[in-house]
C-alpha cells in the first residue's frame, strides 16, 4: 500500500522515543535462565601497591651540540667538501678559502725576520737570542772602546812626563768618549734588534695561522644541518660556511610543572616516543634548571637520548614520560574491571555473594592496570569477568582459578 509522506511521518513519530532510548542506553544484562542461579565470575582483591609517579612532557629533539662553522679569515671560497645531510668526523676538511694572499704574507714576514736575525748573527728563526755582549756589533764597539782607552792612557802618561803636547791628550780623550757612546749605542741597538725579532716572530706566527685558517675543519662528529656558502663566494671574517649538529646523543628540552620540582633530579629516567616510530627510546635527565619561569610556572630540563643507531633526527616533536622520585601507595585494579556508562566509571564490588555497583574515580593507567583514586577501599573484591551478565543485586560465585 502506498502512503504519502505525511502519513509516513505519523506512523514513525510514536516510535522515535523508543529508538532514541534504544540507541543511548546500555544493553540489558543477560540474565540466566534461573533468576536465582549464581553467576560464576572471576574476581580480584583490591590491594595497595607502591607506584613511582611519572610526568608526561612534550618537547623537541635537538642536537647535543649545534654550531655554525665560520671562516676566521676573509677570502673567496675555492672548495666545499660537504653537502646537506652529510656525516662529518672531527677534523674533516669542510671548506677552503683562496690561500694565495695569506701565503705571500707569510713569505713577507719570514724575509723581514731573517733580515733582523742576520744582524744578530743568527740563521734559524727559532734560534735563541744571544746575549748582547756576544753579538758582533757589541764586540766591535767593545774593541774600539778598549783601543780608545789604551790610547788615552798612553797620551795622558806622555803629557804628564812632558813628552807630548796637551793637544794629543785632548784628541785621545775625544776619541774615548766617542767609543764609549758607540758601545752604548751598540748595546741599545742589539736590544732593539732582539725586540724586533720577537715582534716579527709573533707576526710570522699570526700570518701562518691565517694561512692555516684558509682550510676549515669540522669541530666534532655530527651531520651537516645547512650549507651556507657557495664556491666562488667572497666570505668576510666570521662568515658562515656550515651548520653542524651532533647526532648522538640528542637532547630533549622540555618544561615540567612547578609542583614536581622536589622530585626531579639529574639521572632521572625518561621514555621518549616520536610519531615516526612505534618503539620507545630511553634517555636520562642531564640538566635541571634552578629557576622557575614565572609566566608558565614551569622549570626546564634537558635529557640526553641515546641515538647510536641514528634513527632519531634533531627537530622531531617528542612525547616523554619522566620518572620522578615521588612514590605513593595507590589502589590499582585491572582496566577490564572498570565499566564506563554515560561518562561515569564504576566497578562491581562483591559483598556477601551479591553485586554492588560502585562509582569510582580513576587516576593514571599503567599497562593493563588503572589507578582508583576514590570509591574503593583496600581489601574489597571486584568482578573482572561476566560483566555483561551482572548488575546491582546479582548473586555471584567467585570462580576458582585452575
Amino acid at each position: 500500500m502506498n502512503v504519502g509522506p505525511a502519513v509516513q511521518a505519523r506512523l514513525i513519530a510514536p516510535f522515535l522515543p523508543l529508538l532514541f532510548f534504544a540507541g543511548c542506553s546500555r544493553p540489558a544484562p543477560v540474565e540466566s535462565a534461573d533468576p536465582g542461579a549464581k553467576v560464576e565470575v572471576q574476581a580480584v582483591q583490591v590491594r595497595e601497591t607502591a607506584v613511582r609517579r611519572t610526568v608526561e612532557l612534550v618537547g623537541t629533539l635537538e642536537g647535543n651540540r649545534d654550531v655554525t662553522v665560520a671562516s676566521e679569515v676573509a677570502g673567496r671560497v675555492v672548495a666545499l667538501h660537504a653537502e646537506l645531510g652529510d656525516p662529518v668526523k672531527p677534523g674533516q676538511l669542510l671548506a677552503e678559502i683562496d690561500p694565495r694572499e695569506y701565503a705571500l704574507a707569510v713569505d713577507r714576514q719570514q724575509a723581514a725576520l731573517q733580515q733582523v736575525l742576520a744582524s744578530l748573527g743568527l740563521t734559524g728563526e727559532n734560534d735563541p737570542m744571544p746575549a748582547p755582549a756576544d753579538t758582533s756589533l757589541v764586540r766591535k764597539a767593545a774593541a774600539d772602546l778598549a783601543d780608545a782607552r789604551t790610547v788615552y792612557d798612553r797620551a795622558r802618561s806622555l803629557v804628564a812626563k812632558g813628552v807630548s803636547a796637551q793637544q794629543v791628550l785632548d784628541t785621545a780623550e775625544s776619541r774615548l768618549k766617542v767609543a764609549e757612546a758607540n758601545y752604548t749605542a751598540a748595546l741599545e741597538g742589539v736590544r732593539n734588534l732582539t725586540a724586533q725579532a720577537d715582534n716579527l716572530r709573533v707576526q710570522l706566527a699570526t700570518a701562518r695561522k691565517k694561512l692555516a685558517d684558509t682550510r676549515v675543519y669540522a669541530p666534532f662528529e655530527g651531520a651537516v644541518r645547512a650549507r651556507q656558502a657557495e664556491i666562488g663566494q667572497y666570505i668576510k671574517e666570521q662568515g658562515a660556511l656550515y651548520a653542524i649538529t651532533a647526532m648522538n646523543p640528542l637532547k630533549l628540552r622540555a618544561a615540567v610543572p612547578e609542583p614536581w620540582f622536589p622530585y626531579v633530579a639529574s639521572g632521572a629516567g625518561v621514555q621518549i616516543t616520536v610519531e615516526a616510530y612505534r618503539e620507545t627510546f630511553l634517555g636520562r635527565v642531564a640538566h635541571v634548571a634552578r629557576t622557575m619561569d614565572p609566566q608558565t610556572r614551569t622549570f626546564a630540563i634537558e635529557a640526553e637520548v641515546d641515538n647510536a643507531r641514528q634513527r632519531l633526527r634533531p627537530g622531531l616533536f617528542a612525547r616523554a614520560v619522566l620518572t620522578t622520585s615521588r612514590e605513593d601507595q595507590v589502589l590499582r585494579v585491572p582496566a577490564q574491571a572498570v565499566v564506563s556508562y554515560y561518562g561515569v566509571q564504576k566497578v562491581y564490588v562483591i559483598e556477601n555473594g551479591q553485586i554492588r555497583e560502585q562509582v569510582v574515580r580513576l587516576g593514571d593507567r599503567t599497562g593493563e592496570l588503572i589507578e582508583i583514586t576514590e570509591g574503593l577501599n583496600p581489601g574489597a573484591w571486584i568482578a573482572v569477568s561476566e560483566l555483561t551478565r551482572i548488575h546491582q543485586g546479582s548473586r555471584v560465585a567467585i570462580r576458582e582459578e585452575s
